[in-house]
């Protein structure tokens, strides 16, 4: 049944596009707002907003004129997205259950959160933040966090202007800290301790009674030997040990309840130290790196998504939406094309036949340019696959690999 009523799903690229549909199953209409008016999922949506997704203000606004003309909200939702403070501010606004305002705002800046978990009594790494006029004296700063040490952006995703110094180097950290100011909303940098060691996503759901809900733990693989955090790739389900996971998880709901998080997502970017599971970020929005969109949903079946909408909507949802029913083991990686010009991509459709192919997706087109690789959004594309083992997934990726071809100039 088709509701005369509205759910708002924050930002139209790639990774809404599943959210929405899963909306469209629970029958409601959708509003999407995003500032690209051409972006992907214009199309799919019933009344589309032209706002960018950072712009609290301009989404409030538009929040309240749309119910002053007789328009009802039943739900907001960012994910996927970097915009969980746009959704809790959209839904205090229309009264919609949703995490606080203050704990998105909170964890959408590494150097508050940072500072938080220290006074609860978390682990956290020595950190200064920086604004443009101490970059002519870095070297007490250095001296203080210690080496190694990594730069980062305090307010963006991505690892974008993110850089791994193992030794000192005045002027590298001085060029990592403008490029980190360059992509931070704050204009200022994150110089902190770097923490060694596998990552992974740990993503969990508060429903609107408050439980929590370990959802799943995805590793993460990283290339860093050039001193940039480029993800490489996935594997899902992780293959860490089951007491490790649960303490993990264990952490994670922990974290959140000493935050005040009674609802929605609560979603970490964790490491494994050799003294433990140790947080790197959090944020209360669903992750992206299209994890909890298609690949968790290839490999196990878990619908987090309708799980987060029925969550949005202040209505409890069936466990069995986070059950595993596939017990099957999923990849993501990516190509890597010299940077240029791209001229030409062929083997795709070849590529779809191969058994444990699930989907591809590219985020550039013949024409586009491919930058250096310096941070997680240069991916030229997503490449998922699934097997009875990590074995026949992997040659299943690799049969995929070497038969997609993407030709720059």
């Amino acid at each position: 049944m088709k509701h005369e009523e509205y759910f708002w799903v924050i930002g139209g690229g790639m990774l809404q596009i599943p959210l929405i549909a899963e909306v469209r199953k629970a029958g409601y209409q959708v509003i999407v707002s995003d500032r690209d008016e051409t972006c992907v999922c214009r199309e799919l949506a019933d009344v589309f907003l032209q706002n960018d997704i950072f712009d609290i203000t301009g989404h409030v606004a538009r929040a309240n004129a749309f119910r002053a003309q007789g328009g009802k909200i039943s739900g907001v939702l960012a994910a996927g997205i970097d915009a969980p403070e746009t959704m809790a501010a959209v839904a205090e606004a229309l009264g919609l259950p949703s995490v606080e305002r203050f704990i998105a705002h909170l964890v959408n800046n590494k150097d508050q959160f940072r500072s938080v978990l220290r006074r609860l009594g978390y682990p956290s790494p020595k950190f200064e933040v920086i604004a443009k006029e101490q970059l002519s004296n870095l070297e007490p700063v250095v001296a203080r966090v210690g080496l190694p040490l990594i730069v980062k952006n305090t307010d963006s995703s991505g690892s974008r202007g993110t850089r791994i110094f193992h030794a000192k180097d005045l002027p590298g950290i001085h060029s990592a800290a403008l490029a980190a100011m360059a992509v931070s909303r704050s204009k200022r940098a994150l110089i902190e301790e770097y923490w060694d060691g596998p990552e992974q996503t740990v993503e969990t759901l508060f429903d609107c009674e408050g439980r929590f809900h370990p959802c799943f733990i995805t590793d993460r693989v990283f290339d860093k030997r050039q001193g940039y955090a480029i993800e490489t790739g996935l594997r899902h389900p992780s293959a860490l040990a089951e007491p490790v996971q649960k303490e993990m998880f264990a952490l994670a709901e922990k974290v959140a309840r000493d935050l005040g998080v009674t609802i929605g997502a609560a979603k970490y970017d964790m490491i494994l130290t050799s003294a433990g599971p140790r947080i790197i970020e959090m944020t209360v929005r669903l992750s992206g790196g299209f994890d909890c969109q298609y690949l968790v949903p290839a490999a196990t079946g878990k619908n987090v998504l309708r799980a987060a909408i029925q969550t949005a909507l202040g209505r409890p949802f069936d466990a069995s939406l986070l059950t595993d029913v596939k017990h099957r083991v999923g990849l993501s990686e990516s190509l890597w094309p010299a940077p240029g010009r791209i001229e030409s991509i062929s083997g795709i459709e070849k590529a779809k036949t191969v058994p444990g192919f699930e989907a591809v997706f590219f985020r550039y087109r013949v024409g586009d340019v491919v930058d250096p690789y310096t941070d997680c959004t240069k991916r030229v594309c997503f490449i998922i696959t699934t097997g009875r083992d990590e074995l026949e997934a992997r040659q299943a990726m690799d049969t995929i690999k070497g038969l997609i071809r993407i030709q720059t100039v």
